[in-house]
């Protein structure tokens, strides 16, 4: 099963990612229960346009901690 088909049903980020390998996200998202947000989570600060969360789990607008919804519109699809 291709990459593509595997996450065809998902919600996926649509923001791009910064730096050398400047290319579309893709990442799966999470909505900010205190402030709505909805982006994908990084490693680093800054380093998707439409990024919510660091990899502490922290909103990087708000900056409410572990206050997370999602992944969205996830479906286990590992063996389909």
């Amino acid at each position: 099963m291709s990459y593509d088909a595997i996450k065809a049903d998902r919600q996926l980020c649509t923001g791009y990612r910064k730096g050398g390998q400047a290319a579309k996200c893709n990442g799966q998202l999470y909505r900010c229960t205190a402030c709505a947000t909805t982006g994908c989570r990084q490693t680093y600060v800054d380093n998707c346009s439409e990024q919510a969360f660091d990899v502490n789990w922290k909103c990087v607008k708000c900056g409410a901690i572990n206050q997370k919804e999602g992944p969205l519109n996830f479906v286990n699809r590992i063996g389909a």
